[in-house]
């Protein structure tokens, strides 16, 4: 709820606020305008009221800002209109100015009672006064036009060239962040090979377990750090690693096949695709029935890449695991390859899981 006092407590907040905002411009006029009025006033040997500095004032003080802001503003935005706009805005101006001094010379005269000083009359000797009062003015305004432009222009440097410094920073600690993604890997690697040598004699599933793991992971940090593609025969040298390990763990009793033409080991594709594909067959399989093993085959036919792979689903599959795995290939072969590679998967009415990739290769 706004009460009444608060009301009235936002208006004088708001013209604090522009005064402690503007304090700088209001300074400088009362000290121009106490010093100028004191000096016309000795040298003339005669002071005007209080009113008549007010609306003079007023008047040219407006004309100031009229012209930085407006006038040159408008009229200096386009440079191809320069020639034609600036003595426009100009003329406007000074006649606007001219009629207004007019017109409060003959208001004060008539209505006011003031005593000008010289004679009130519409000609051109009556106009050199404010002619030079604009030309001061004016002039003033100008100069204060181009400080505030320069002061823009160079604040908008500054703050180019902080953007500037704080993208050298981000990239810096981003390189640092790459350096240290680098090292910890490192680190990993030696470590599990300390531990491999180590229970090689004493234990040796538990060494080539960690030699099959090391391997994988160095696969998978190597191939995010070479780019879009890599050698096929590379990934399936892993899938090998990742069937060797999966086996070490169930004492080499589930039942997959892998099977593959050597002549595609050269081929170029986008990495963890078939280890994706294998390592579904891990999770949503049943690989405990020797009469339906699992089985990947990958073979080239016709400059054709095709990647099959089969086996028995369990029988509850986790069937938002096994699409989201699914899926994820097919938007990053869409991405990829467009129309150049096909993948398809479903499970059959036998409860089998088939899938099947083809890409074509140019």
């Amino acid at each position: 709820m706004i009460s009444y006092t608060d009301n009235k407590i936002q208006p004088i907040n708001r013209i604090w606020n522009f005064i402690k905002e503007k304090k700088i411009h209001i300074i400088t006029w009362i000290f121009f305008i106490f010093y100028e009025a004191i000096i016309a006033g000795l040298l003339s040997g005669k002071f005007g009221t209080f009113r008549n500095y007010v609306i003079h004032y007023a008047l040219n003080i407006t004309l100031f800002y009229v012209h930085a802001h407006f006038v040159l503003t408008y009229s200096l935005k386009d440079i191809k209109q320069v020639y034609w706009k600036l003595p426009i805005f100009l003329i406007a101006e000074i006649s606007i100015y001219f009629f207004s001094i007019y017109g409060i010379e003959f208001l004060s005269i008539k209505y006011a009672g003031y005593v000008s000083t010289k004679k009130f009359e519409f000609s051109v000797a009556y106009f050199i006064g404010p002619l030079y009062r604009w030309t001061f003015f004016t002039g003033f305004a100008t100069g204060y036009y181009f400080l505030i432009n320069f002061l823009k222009e160079r604040k908008k440097t500054e703050n180019l060239e902080q953007q500037r410094l704080n993208n050298i920073i981000q990239i810096a600690k981003s390189e640092n962040a790459f350096l240290k993604a680098q090292i910890q890997p490192h680190f990993l690697f030696n470590t599990l090979d300390f531990i491999y040598h180590n229970a090689r004699e004493s234990s040796p599933v538990a060494a080539e377990t960690i030699l099959s793991l090391s391997e994988m992971m160095r696969y998978a940090v190597d191939s995010d750090q070479e780019g879009d593609f890599i050698i096929l025969g590379d990934e399936i040298d892993q899938v090998e690693n990742l069937i060797n390990l999966h086996q070490l763990r169930q004492n080499h009793a589930l039942q997959i096949r892998l099977d593959y033409d050597d002549d595609v080991k050269n081929l170029k594709i986008i990495p963890l695709v078939l280890i994706t594909l294998v390592e579904n067959i891990f999770k949503h399989g049943n690989l405990s029935d020797i009469a339906h093993p699992a089985e990947i085959s990958i073979n080239q036919d016709d400059h054709n890449l095709i990647i099959e792979t089969s086996n028995l689903a369990n029988l509850v599959p986790n069937k938002n695991g096994l699409n989201s795995g699914m899926e994820n290939i097919r938007k990053r072969l869409a991405y990829t390859y467009n129309n150049l590679a096909t993948f398809e998967f479903y499970i059959n009415d036998n409860q089998y899981f088939k899938s099947k990739l083809t890409i074509k290769m140019n």
